[in-house]
């Protein structure tokens, strides 16, 4: 018997590989650039993830959080200052509640109201970050009781 649709086994398939790509594209399968540098960099910032801390460290071999910042940001071209406070300058504010995937993170940890600390937001309410000596490269909750009091601000350096 002849198919009474002609071409709805091409529409058919169209529709599997689009629904297809659109849930392996969700899934972050897909590492090419899904929304600009940012995006890139986000994602960039998770290879480094267990490399172990080093105060003033600026490479793979290890990372303090300002070397793991910028060092993340310059492979995609964003040249950013060595310390915290100074990135803390760099870029546009961003709210809290705007934050995108490669927006920096602040934190004052040390001395009340002066940025102390860096990380790179994820999503989902997660950064990555080099926390401190004898520590490595992981990824953090802004919701978690120690972030969320010392949380200072943000910003957007790349788009």
């Amino acid at each position: 018997m002849k198919n009474p649709v002609p071409g709805l086994r091409k529409v058919k398939f169209f529709l599997l590989v689009l629904i297809l790509s659109l849930f392996l594209h969700g899934c972050g399968f897909f590492s090419f650039d899904r929304g600009g540098t940012g995006q890139s960099a986000a994602y960039t910032a998770r290879k480094y993830i267990g490399v172990p801390y080093e105060l003033g460290g600026q490479s793979p071999k290890g990372f303090d959080c300002s070397g793991l910042t910028a060092y993340v940001y310059q492979r995609h071209g964003v040249r950013l200052p060595r310390t915290s406070a100074k990135q803390a300058k760099v870029g546009r504010a961003v709210k809290k509640s705007r934050l995108r995937p490669g927006d920096l993170v602040f934190f004052s940890t040390a001395k009340k109201g002066r940025v102390s600390h860096v990380g790179i937001y994820v999503g989902d309410g997660k950064f990555i970050h080099a926390p401190g000596s004898g520590k490595k490269v992981t990824t953090a909750s802004l919701n978690s009781a120690y972030y969320q009091k010392t949380y200072h601000s943000a910003r957007r350096v790349a788009t």
